[in-house]
């Protein structure tokens, strides 16, 4: 009986449980959904939850997830680091959740070179440029973007940027060589670019990031050693299509903070400056030194005014068009550009086409690939040499009957109308860029993955001038033409192997193995003709030349070829290590120094997850970072080690016979490479709740090993060789803070400033024969102790003036290195600093005599450089200031020293207009003008200081409220205004403390006048 009871309730609890099983089963329900990034892009192991309970799950490798949920949950909460937490209604079984990366955030995602890390876990040397104040400068070249926005980063425009379709170089934390490269690379999309990157439209970025120290840079090895900048374009989403349109119109216009001497102070600089070369000190009668027609002009107060003849204001327009979207399996991001831009000088024009294409496809549950293709057409008109500052303003631009005048003076042999010239001459420039990537990548396991990365480039130019027989230079020849073609070809293929393993939540290892090969060669043509009896064809016809035609040569291929391993460790979550070595191999390198080792370390201590600051809630981010590294600074000159020689004419027994002359550089089959050795020590902080935050920067980098220049006997048939020798200093610190001083839904304030500071040296040089150092080497300016730009230069000491004492002047002294034995009124005194005694030794007291030795050392690098901005936002506006500041740079200016910038007060050629010496107005700070001969020691009178302030940009934007938007079938209208340069303060007298207009005379594209610039813009999203 009682067997009988148990057994029944046995029953009884057995139905009672299934029955409570079966229930719960019936009042639940299984979710399923898909979690992506912001590009659309699946996000594995994010987190996800049902709100109010424990009850989560994480997605797969795919971002695919499954939970089950009961009947009556209505949210789920999903979160990922990095990302901003979102809350999703339960809808239904196939939810697609797109995550936004969090702004401000130390979990913020940063590209590092193979691969991301959280900001947090950023172990090196890394800083992202921030796009929204990058693109607010509109420019053709992304490069000058970066100015201002990156601690330690300089934008050098002295190759000529500021003209239409320009570029300009990047300079990371100063000097690292004299003769050696001295330039950053740059890694588009994972793939290192040759030859620029003009091909990038700025719209189409979507990152920036700046690899600054050696264990940040050590995955490119040798090419990396001088800086890398990362560049990641934008790329296809997951969901619908989305249109985008972005617009501007600028117009610039010339600024300059000087004058140039009147018509009728040209013509009393002219008579002052053949005034000095009379005996008598008198002034020469103006029918003397004037045409007739010069003459007329200052009777009847009739100039030329060739700034309103020669520079117009200039005019920008871009219109950018790009399309984004696509599925699960295939994502598609495309873009066209358009800009061309019309320069302030005219003829100068440049026009650009883009058409970018990224593609990412999956296949199938492991093997995804990503294909991308960039091409570029473009055309660059340049004018002919222009400078407005020199040209006389008497005479006349143009004749009676409205046509130019090909001599303004009347007189045959004088300067040319630049109008004329304008006219006769032409210089285009063509180009083609195809670059292709395909990127196939095949996940082995959860935690292993094999990445092959593939590149093609082809980069075709042509470059064509045409100098008619009617032009300045080419009256004589009868015409000159030139060509020159360009064909740079590169391709890249990298095998990347990359071990993910979280073997718990205190222990997370990375290792990333690459093998990478790469080809580049360079291809040039240049021909050259003249005469030409028919001139309608201009460069096209140059195979018609009567006078000659000469064609030249030139040919070069560098392959690489590198092994990458680079290991990470995270312990807690408070303590990082990377480690890192490359090995590089070149063909560039001398026969016995192929192979070269690129080794680094790295270690981060996250002090604000240690239990003594964890719980301070002023503390969000307290990072150390300690990194040290040795990298080789590539070769930047293919063939230094090797014996070359150049084809070369010549007659024999009154034959023409062809051979061949060694090049001027003595080969050194020794020649190795440099080494910079870095030493990294940096903070990142956020406090007070992210109110401020910020890094700290100190480094100190030794290049040793340095490649220097030395002169050859001349009867070695050489000029000079290259060798191995000496070291050099880079050290600085750096600085960026960002304040977040308001922060709601309504308002938004932040100031950010970023400054830097670097010092450059020569510590040693090399040994003469008797084993004594060499501490100058004053035919390659090199001198240890001073930077490796430095200038030495005589010290300007004033003016001479009446009544001085000329006889006993160290000028007048015969034992001078330049005796001034005629010295008068009016010449440039310089400074006695230095003295040698009988044995030849330098004193260091002056000793009455100007000599070599009195020449002091100037610095040109600046003591600081950096920038203040604030960015402003109320509803829909935003307003946007930006100030960028030079300290402490000095230059030469050749607006004061140069003959064919009117620098020589001779009165031949117009000139910024200075208070130049007379003995009726005896000025201390400039010479008296003289027709027949440049002021002696004029270079120490140019040195000046080209610091500067400069209110960069200004740009106030306004997106319409959604309630427009919605009705108009549009996601977004945005409208903006942009100024930029609207404000300099330098003492510096030119066009820009950063650049210099080109010589008059010169074929060179060494410098354009900057502008000031107004844009109006609109961005449009459907």
């Amino acid at each position: 009986m009682c067997k009988s009871i148990k057994k029944r309730k046995q029953l009884l609890v057995t139905f009672l449980m299934f029955f409570a099983v079966s229930f719960s089963v019936y009042a639940q329900k299984t979710v399923k959904g898909t979690v992506l990034d912001e590009i659309g892009l699946p996000l594995p192991s994010a987190s996800v939850t049902v709100k109010g309970t424990a009850n989560g799950t994480s997605t797969d490798f795919d971002g695919k997830f499954s939970i089950t949920v009961a009947n009556d949950a209505k949210v789920l909460v999903v979160s990922y680091i990095g990302y901003k937490t979102k809350e999703v209604a339960i809808t239904n079984n196939d939810l697609k959740i797109a995550l936004e990366v969090e702004a401000n955030s130390l979990n913020e995602i940063i590209v590092v070179g193979y691969g991301t890390r959280r900001k947090s876990d950023v172990v090196g040397a890394v800083a992202k440029a921030d796009l929204s104040k990058a693109t607010a400068t509109p420019t053709s070249d992304v490069t000058e973007m970066l100015r201002g926005r990156v601690s330690g980063l300089r934008v050098d425009v002295g190759g000529g940027s500021l003209r239409p379709g320009g570029t300009s170089e990047i300079l990371l934390r100063g000097r690292s060589s004299i003769e050696g490269n001295v330039s950053g690379i740059y890694v588009v999309d994972g793939i290192i670019r040759e030859g620029g990157i003009e091909d990038i439209n700025p719209d189409d970025i979507e990152s920036i990031e700046v690899l600054k120290d050696a264990s940040a840079q050590a995955i490119y090895g040798a090419k990396g050693s001088n800086g890398v900048i990362l560049i990641t374009t934008k790329r296809g989403k997951n969901n619908k299509v989305n249109v985008s349109y972005h617009g501007f119109l600028t117009t610039k216009k010339l600024e300059r903070n000087f004058d140039v001497y009147s018509g009728q102070e040209y013509a009393q600089l002219r008579r002052e400056a053949v005034r000095a070369t009379r005996a008598d000190n008198s002034y020469p009668d103006d029918a003397d030194i004037f045409s007739n027609i010069e003459l007329n002009s200052i009777a009847n107060n009739e100039f030329v005014d060739w700034e309103n003849e020669l520079v117009a204001p200039g005019i920008v327009n871009s219109h950018s068009l790009s399309i984004v979207g696509g599925t699960e399996f295939t994502k598609v991001y495309g873009s066209v550009n358009y800009f061309r831009e019309e320069g302030i000088i005219p003829t100068s024009t440049y026009t650009r086409k883009n058409l970018r294409l990224n593609v990412d496809q999956k296949i199938t549950d492991k093997i995804s690939a990503r294909f991308d293709i960039n091409l570029l057409n473009d055309l660059s008109e340049r004018a002919a040499n222009v400078n407005v500052i020199t040209f006389s303003p008497l005479g006349r631009a143009y004749d009676d009957m409205g046509n130019i005048t090909q001599f303004p003076s009347g007189e045959d042999g004088t300067a040319i109308n630049p109008l004329w010239n304008l006219r006769e001459e032409d210089h285009d420039e063509k180009g083609n860029d195809f670059v292709v990537n395909f990127i196939p990548t095949y996940q082995i396991t959860d935690d292993l993955k094999y990445q092959l990365t593939t590149s093609l480039t082809r980069k075709t130019s042509e470059r064509g001038q045409y100098q008619s027989s009617l032009s300045g230079a080419g009256d004589s020849d009868r015409g000159i033409a030139r060509i020159d073609n360009q064909l740079r070809e590169a391709f890249f293929i990298e095998n990347i192997i990359t071990y993910n393993k979280e073997f718990n939540p205190d222990n997370i290892f990375n290792l990333t193995l690459a093998s990478t090969m790469d080809e580049n060669k360079f291809t040039q043509t240049f021909t050259e003709g003249r005469g030409f009896p028919n001139e309608s064809l201009g460069y096209d016809g140059i195979t018609n030349a009567i006078g000659g035609v000469e064609v030249q040569r030139n040919k070069t291929k560098t392959r690489n070829l590198s092994y990458m391993a680079r290991a990470r460790y995270n312990f807690m979550d408070k303590y990082l290590v990377t480690g890192t070595v490359r090995r590089d191999g070149s063909s560039v390198n001398a026969r016995d120094f192929k192979w070269t080792t690129n080794p680094a370390i790295a270690f981060a201590w996250k002090m604000q997850n240690e239990s003594f600051i964890e719980n301070i809630e002023e503390i969000q981010e307290l990072k150390l970072r300690v990194t040290y590294g040795s990298l080789i600074n590539s070769l930047s000159r293919p063939y230094t080690s090797l014996f070359t020689a150049a084809g070369q004419n010549y007659v024999f027994d009154g034959e023409s016979a062809s051979g061949y002359s060694p090049s001027v550089i003595l080969p050194n089959p020794q020649l190795e490479h440099e080494r910079i050795t870095t030493f990294n020590i940096g903070v990142d902080f956020s406090l007070f709740d992210r109110f401020l935050t910020g890094s700290l920067e100190y480094y100190d980098a030794i290049t040793s090993n340095l490649l220097l220049r030395r002169g050859v006997p001349s009867t070695t048939g050489y000029q000079y060789t290259f060798f191995n020798a000496g070291e050099a200093q880079n050290k600085g610190i750096e600085l960026s803070l960002t304040a977040n001083l308001i922060n709601n839904d309504d308002f938004r304030w932040s100031v950010s400033t970023i400054w830097s500071n670097n010092q450059n040296k020569l510590l040693s040089l090399y040994n003469d024969g008797n084993g004594n150092p060499i501490l100058e080497d004053d035919a390659y300016n090199y001198f240890v102790g001073q930077p490796t730009n430095v200038l030495r230069q005589y010290q300007f000491d004033g003016i001479w003036q009446e009544g001085d004492d000329f006889a006993n002047a160290p000028q007048a002294n015969p034992d001078s290195a330049i005796t001034q034995t005629d010295l008068r009124p009016g010449d440039i005194r310089i400074k006695d600093t230095n003295g040698v005694d009988a044995n030849g030794n330098v004193t260091g007291v002056p000793d009455g005599k100007i000599t070599q030795e009195d020449r002091v050392f100037i610095d040109p690098n600046p003591d600081w450089f950096g920038s203040l901005s604030t960015t402003m936002e109320y509803k829909g506006f935003d307003l946007f200031l930006d100030f960028y500041a030079v300290e402490g740079a000095t230059k030469v200016n050749p607006f004061l020293s140069d003959f064919n910038n009117g620098g020589t007060l001779s009165g031949k050629l117009n000139g910024v207009k200075v208070p130049y010496y007379t003995p009726e107005n005896p000025s201390t700070t400039f010479p008296r003008p003289n027709f027949d001969a440049a002021p002696q020691y004029l270079n120490a009178l140019a040195v000046k200081d080209a610091s500067y302030v400069r209110l960069r940009t200004i740009s106030l934007g306004y997106t319409l409220p959604d309630v427009i938007t919605t009705k108009l079938s549009l996601s977004q209208i945005k409208l903006y205004v942009t100024g930029t340069n609207l404000f300099t303060k330098t003492d510096y007298i030119g066009y820009s403390p950063e650049v210099n207009i080109r010589s008059t005379f010169s074929n060179a594209d060494t410098g354009y006048p900057d502008a000031t610039a107004f844009t109006f813009g609109v961005k449009i999203k459907l």
